[in-house]
């Protein structure tokens, strides 16, 4: 289920993320909010779901990063920059980031 944002929390988010990744757009669909961003240093798009499933904060990551460390690292600390920061806003403690169908701990 879409995690519900306000207006000034997606605006938050947008700065968080353009401090590494250039935004192409951030859609609420039914199932999660959408954030389309591109690595202007790694030439690569990369894809962020945010969710609310059960009482847990799900933030999903879909990226080319097969041999690309340093895109890795941008989107792992973006995420948990978003993460820090939703935590603070929604309190919902338990968060699980996956990147590219694995989990990862932060």
């Amino acid at each position: 289920m879409r995690i519900n944002l306000s207006e000034k929390q997606i605006e938050e988010i947008k700065r968080i993320v353009q401090k590494e990744l250039l935004i192409k757009g951030i859609v609420p669909t039914d199932e999660y909010l959408f954030i389309h961003c591109f690595s202007k240093t790694q030439k690569e798009t990369v894809y962020y779901h945010l969710l609310k499933e059960n009482d847990q904060l799900i933030i999903r990551c879909y990226a080319r990063v097969f041999d690309n460390l340093g895109l890795s690292v941008i989107i792992r600390s973006t995420a948990k920059n978003i993460f820090e920061y939703l935590v603070n806003q929604t309190g919902l403690q338990n968060t699980l980031y996956i990147e590219n169908g694995i989990e990862f701990n932060f």
